[in-house]
């Protein structure tokens, strides 16, 4: 039976019912068991190691549950997700993050005594190291987004670590696909691992398209789909240097948009984030890295400007739309040499359909040229401005520029 405390929050929250990957994971966690958890993004996977894990716990047993997560905003979304089960149970839990004040992390870390550490992988290891963290205190250790962590280049680390754990301790390794780090768990942290794979079973939401069209009108066909019904998109970059050069571009017209960007600091990208969430901006631009594991509410469309080069890239954007059973497109924009490599990258994995425009909505049968016709006629005439003889000049758009493109030098 679940904690009483657990299951009254659960009903406060109105999250009455388990999703699959919850209702799998429970009973082996429960059980002391190390896991490999899969499951599709968006699928409560946070819940699904945390409510059982942090169900185990002893208060007053400092750093019993560590949560390793791939980028800052994760880690506090993971912390977030978990803090009223957290007081709920009377523990207490603290995060530490590359992008945090390392003092006031540390001094948490000696006078709180967090039975609950949610970290990123850098920062963990500083404190680890310096032994603020020691590694008989962890009795379970949680890799959240498994497939990303080699990124950070702490495999050696995490391996050490997980090899050192106290006998009876427990690792869980959760994501959205299978990685090196996965598929060779047994040997990496020398333990044997159950795995838990409730992806077949998921009924997925998401419609796959593609949308042709080369490279010099791909701005236009952008600011289109930003005009369909319920339009609320990311618009997903190969680099930072092709995602601030479209946005240079796309800064001359009145397209109002946010960007996702490392170099941007913690609070320029958390106010991108909030604007987006109530709906000032309905679009923003991001890289992989910038918007990896972040669970952004209310994303109906994906778009890759550029075509991602491994599936599970792919599969990590698409991810972002579609959560908990929400219905989301996927939206790929290029040439027919793009969606050949598209359709070979899939393969049968992926069902992928060519898509065009249909007024405020897209459709996979092509329109009649009248139809095509008669659109961009009646486009033209609702995009047209007022004519205006004398404020011409003054009223020239001057274009929607973020503050963080407007930089000296």
């Amino acid at each position: 039976m679940m904690k009483t405390e657990i299951q009254a929050v659960l009903t406060r929250l109105k999250m009455t019912e388990p999703t699959l990957i919850q209702q799998e994971t429970r009973t082996p966690i429960l059980n002391g068991a190390s896991c490999i958890a899969l499951a599709k993004t968006g699928t409560g996977k946070t819940l699904a190691y945390a409510l059982p894990a942090l169900e185990k716990l002893e208060k007053g047993k400092p750093n019993s549950l560590v949560i390793i997560a791939p980028t800052t905003e994760l880690a506090v979304q993971i912390r977030h997700a978990i803090n009223p089960f957290i007081n709920a149970l009377d523990l207490t839990g603290i995060t530490l993050v590359g992008a945090g004040n390392r003092k006031r992390q540390e001094d948490n870390l000696k006078k709180k005594h967090p039975e609950v550490v949610v970290a990123t992988p850098g920062r963990f290891f500083d404190f680890f190291s310096a032994n603020r963290i020691k590694v008989n205190q962890i009795k379970t250790l949680v890799i959240d987004e498994a497939d990303d962590v080699l990124e950070f280049n702490k495999m050696e680390l995490l391996s050490s670590l997980g090899q050192n754990l106290v006998a009876d301790a427990q690792i869980l390794l959760f994501g959205a696909t299978e990685s090196e780090i996965t598929k060779q768990a047994e040997d990496i942290f020398a333990r044997k691992f159950i795995t838990i794979d409730v992806r077949p079973e998921q009924k997925s939401t998401v419609a796959n398209y593609f949308l042709q069209i080369d490279n010099a009108h791909k701005i236009d066909f952008i600011q289109r789909l930003m005009r369909l019904d319920g339009f609320k998109g990311i618009l997903f970059f190969d680099s930072n240097q092709t995602m601030m050069r479209f946005a240079g571009i796309l800064a001359h017209t009145k397209t109002k948009f946010g960007i996702l960007a490392n170099d941007f600091g913690k609070q320029n990208r958390a106010a991108t984030l909030n604007d987006f969430k109530v709906g000032k901006i309905k679009l923003l631009l991001a890289t992989d890295l910038a918007a990896r594991g972040l669970d952004i509410p209310g994303v109906t469309y994906v778009v890759n400007y550029d075509i991602p080069s491994e599936f599970n890239t792919y599969m990590h954007r698409a991810g972002r739309t579609g959560r908990m059973g929400a219905k989301g497109f996927v939206v790929s924009i290029g040439d027919d040499h793009d969606f050949r490599d598209l359709k070979k990258l899939l393969a049968r994995s992926v069902k992928i359909e060519r898509v065009y425009f249909a007024g405020f909505h897209l459709s996979t049968k092509m329109p009649r040229k009248k139809e095509n016709k008669k659109r961009d006629v009646n486009e033209k005439k609702q995009n047209a401005a007022p004519k205006e003889k004398h404020k011409k000049r003054k009223n020239k758009n001057k274009g929607y520029h973020p503050h963080y493109l407007k930089r000296k030098g």
